[in-house]
């Protein structure tokens, strides 16, 4: 049975102070693409590159002012940057929680947890990234489910194959997720320096 929750609901949000001490070096090759793309390509680089950074500091502040896990007596509700997801609380079968690494194998483990649903797809995902520690104790306090406690795992993957609706395919290969940035970046660089030399 879901746990008490006395008085008003539970509102958890991500917090920016986390995301930006757990990500500053994996944005330095996004950084440096749009420094070349800014010295290469001219004004038109130039503007690409103005562009780009407008978007992300406008659309990653919005998301973290946005987004919220809320819990009320009756109902889940994740709140992301366009949609608001609500579930009854009755649907919630388990949580998840498992460390796993922040890039490569080897790298430093960041806490998950993922909430889902009876039928094991997911309702919620925390991630240490974006997510205090304290704020997924006091989601397994109040919603007061079985916890599934993993520990650390070697990659999304690994947790994919013990719960495969949890983990989405951006998070099994981390690698995709990055190419779909680095590679039209590097396209658009290629581009725009043919064009100047010719």
């Amino acid at each position: 049975m879901p746990g008490p929750l006395p008085g008003a609901a539970l509102v958890l949000r991500p917090s920016l102070r986390r995301y930006l001490s757990t990500v500053k070096w994996s944005l330095l090759p996004l950084v440096v693409l749009l420094a070349a793309l800014l010295v290469r390509g001219g004004g038109f680089g130039a503007a690409v590159s103005l562009v780009v950074i407008a978007l992300a500091s406008s659309i990653g502040p919005a998301w973290f002012r946005r987004a919220a896990i809320t819990v009320t007596p009756s109902e889940l509700a994740v709140t992301g940057l366009l949609r608001t997801r609500r579930v009854p609380r009755d649907a919630v079968g388990s949580i998840v929680t498992a460390a796993l690494p922040r890039t490569h194998q080897n790298s430093r483990s960041l806490a998950h947890l993922y909430v889902l649903d009876r039928g094991g797809r997911r309702i919620a995902r925390m991630t240490g990234a974006r997510w205090v520690e304290d704020d997924m104790r006091r989601l397994m306090a109040t919603l007061g489910v079985e916890t599934h406690k993993l520990g650390r795992l070697a990659s999304a993957r690994a947790l994919a194959g013990r719960y495969p609706h949890a983990v989405g395919l951006l998070e099994r290969y981390p690698v995709l997720a990055g190419a779909l940035v680095v590679v039209p970046a590097v396209a658009a660089i290629f581009a725009i320096s043919m064009e100047m030399s010719s």
